[in-house]
């Protein structure tokens, strides 16, 4: 199966979809976020080491510690945090595997993969956590609405 990205990235994306959510707090802890994501805290840690490194988290030592966004969610893009967690060059692979692969030798997918994936990052780019924070919400509203309008009938 093609994944565009680990699962230490989707749980990063997780952990920080609550940590937006609930941004009247300065400073949020691993495990209060892990459980609300409910994804596990050990391998989140090591993510939320590769946010610090790349800058996205500030990490608090001490009584009341734990972890703090160094800019406003508006201002960072998912692919900045994906590319934190995945590496730079994350996109940059051949789809099908392939260690050689390129305009001088492409696979059966190159030239569909290139262009995808410049959509792909285009639309990650331009779409920052808040935003995400927000769909995931209205995503979420609208399923409760269905369930419920299912419970009546």
């Amino acid at each position: 199966m093609f994944k565009l990205y680990s699962k230490g990235c989707q749980y990063a994306l997780r952990a920080l979809t609550f940590v937006v959510a609930e941004s009247d707090k300065e400073r949020f802890q691993a495990k209060d976020i892990c459980e609300k994501a409910e994804i596990p805290e050990s391998f989140t840690r090591k993510v939320f080491q590769s946010l610090v490194q790349g800058g996205f988290l500030d990490a608090h030592r001490g009584p009341g510690g734990g972890y703090s966004l160094t800019r406003p969610p508006s201002e960072i893009t998912l692919l900045e945090v994906i590319r934190a967690v995945e590496g730079e060059d994350t996109f940059d692979h051949c789809v099908l595997g392939f260690t050689e692969c390129g305009s001088a030798k492409p696979c059966p997918l190159h030239e569909v993969w290139i262009e995808s994936r410049e959509m792909l990052i285009n639309h990650l780019s331009s779409t920052t956590l808040d935003q995400m924070v927000a769909l995931t919400l209205k995503r979420k509203m609208n399923e409760e609405n269905r369930i419920s309008r299912k419970t009546k009938r």
